[in-house]
C-alpha cells in the first residue's frame, strides 16, 4: 500500500532536482484541467474555493475532479465539474499499487493539459507526472510535490487550508482580489430539496413558524484519519438543545450516519422535549437541502458542518483537538461561528468549549438570522 514515509520524503527531495531544472516554463491557460484531491469530505469542501476561482478566471476550460467514493458526495453536484474520476473507495493510502497504476492509466487516456494538486503529497505528484499531464501545479512542502512543474509554497503566515489551496489559483494567474471573493460551494439537488420540504411538513409538522435547528453530534471519522475526540460531549449537546427548546421553542432535528445512531438516540432520549432523529436516513445532498431552510446548524469539525456553512445556513462549528483557523468552514455568505479553546499538551474536553459559550454563540447566530429575515421580508 502506498504510504509516505521519511524515506519517501527524502527521495522526493532528491527527485525534485531534475524536475526543478525543467520547471521554468511559462504558465499556459488550461483547456482541459484536473483537480486531484481524493479525500476527505471537509478537505474537498475546502478545495471548492480553488475550483470556483479557477472556473471564474477560465470560463472556457473544462474542469474534472479526481475523488474517492467517500468524498464524492461533497463535489458530485457541483456544476463547475464536467466529470468525476474515481480514485478508489477511500483515501489513496488504502489503494494498492495496482489500483494506483490503473488510476494513472485512466488519467493518461483523458489527455489533461493541466493538473491542480491542493495536497502536500509525493504520491499525488507522482500520479500526475506518470499520467503525462504536462502542466502540474501543486503544493510543495518538505519534498512533497517533487514532480510539479509549478511548485507552490504555502503563503507565509497563512494557516487556513482553503487559503493555502487557493494559492494554486494565484500561481495560475488568477487575480488575487477575484480569488479571495469566493468561498466554499455546494449545490443541493432539486430532488433533495423537494423531498426534505415534504418530510419537514409530513413528519415534523414544521411550517417555518418556529426555529428549525439541526444538530449533528457525530463526525471525526474518515478513511485517512479518525478522531472521535472531535465530538463535543453528549451531555453538552443535550443541555444546549434543551436551552434552544426552552428559550426559542425550537424544533430540534438530529442527524448523523447509521453508525452514529446510538449517539443520536442517547441525545434524543435524554432531552426533555420530543426530538426528531434522522440519523442514518440522509445523504449529504439532503443535509444540504435541510440546511438551506433551517435557522441554525450545530456540529463538530466534520464534513456536514462544512456543507451546511457552504449553503448559507447559520452555523455553529464546535472544535476540540483541531484548530478552526486551519480547517474551519470557509465562507463568504451566511454566518459561521467556530468555537475553540486553545490548549497545551494532550487535548481534553474538560478544558474545551463550554455549554455557556455555545449558548452565547447560538443566541448571536439566531439574532442575526432574525434580522436577515426582517430585511428580506421588507
Amino acid at each position: 500500500m502506498p504510504r509516505e514515509t521519511i524515506l519517501t520524503a527524502m527521495l522526493a527531495r532528491l527527485a525534485r532536482i531534475p524536475f526543478g531544472l525543467l520547471a521554468h516554463r511559462p504558465f499556459i491557460a488550461p483547456k482541459k484541467a484536473l483537480i486531484l484531491k481524493p479525500c476527505c469530505v471537509s478537505q474537498v469542501m475546502l478545495a471548492t474555493p480553488l475550483l470556483a476561482a479557477l472556473s471564474n478566471a477560465y470560463p472556457d476550460t473544462r474542469f474534472d475532479w479526481a475523488v474517492s467514493d467517500w468524498a464524492r458526495p461533497a463535489i458530485a453536484g457541483n456544476p463547475r465539474i464536467t466529470e468525476l474520476i474515481r480514485t478508489g473507495a477511500s483515501g489513496l493510502n488504502q489503494m494498492s499499487w495496482a489500483e494506483v497504476r490503473n488510476l494513472i492509466g485512466r488519467l493518461r487516456k483523458e489527455n489533461y493539459d493541466t493538473c491542480f494538486i491542493p495536497s502536500r503529497s509525493s504520491l499525488l505528484s507522482y500520479i500526475a507526472w506518470r499520467a503525462g499531464i504536462r502542466q502540474r501545479i501543486g503544493l510543495h512542502v518538505n519534498g512533497r510535490g517533487f514532480a510539479h512543474t509549478v511548485a507552490v509554497q504555502p503563503p507565509i503566515g497563512e494557516q487556513h487550508e482553503a487559503a493555502v489551496y487557493r494559492s494554486l489559483a494565484l500561481a495560475a494567474g488568477v487575480d488575487e482580489k477575484a480569488a479571495v471573493s469566493v468561498g466554499m460551494e455546494y449545490n443541493a439537488p432539486d430532488i433533495d430539496r423537494t423531498n426534505m420540504t415534504r418530510r419537514l411538513v409530513d413528519e415534523l409538522d414544521w411550517l417555518g413558524d418556529v426555529p428549525l435547528v439541526i444538530m449533528h453530534p457525530g463526525g471525526g471519522t474518515n478513511p485517512v484519519r479518525s478522531n472521535t475526540q472531535k465530538q463535543w460531549p453528549v451531555e453538552r449537546f443535550i443541555r444546549l438543545g434543551n436551552h434552544l427548546v426552552r428559550q426559542h421553542n425550537a424544533r430540534i432535528l438530529i442527524i448523523g450516519s447509521e453508525e452514529e445512531r446510538p449517539l443520536t438516540e442517547t441525545i434524543s432520549g435524554l432531552m426533555f422535549a420530543p426530538v426528531a432523529n434522522w440519523a442514518g436516513q440522509l445523504a449529504l445532498g439532503e443535509v444540504a437541502a435541510l440546511s438551506e431552510v433551517s435557522d441554525l446548524y450545530i456540529g463538530n469539525d466534520a464534513g456536514p458542518t462544512h456543507v451546511a456553512a457552504a449553503v448559507g445556513c447559520a452555523t455553529l462549528a464546535i472544535f476540540g483537538p483541531s484548530n478552526p483557523a486551519i480547517s474551519g468552514p470557509y465562507v463568504t455568505k451566511g454566518a459561521v461561528l467556530a468555537l475553540w479553546d486553545e490548549y497545551n499538551g494532550r487535548f481534553s474536553w474538560e478544558n474545551g468549549v463550554t455549554v455557556d459559550k455555545a449558548i452565547q454563540a447560538t443566541e448571536t447566530l439566531l439574532r442575526q438570522r432574525q434580522r436577515s429575515h426582517i430585511l428580506f421580508d421588507t
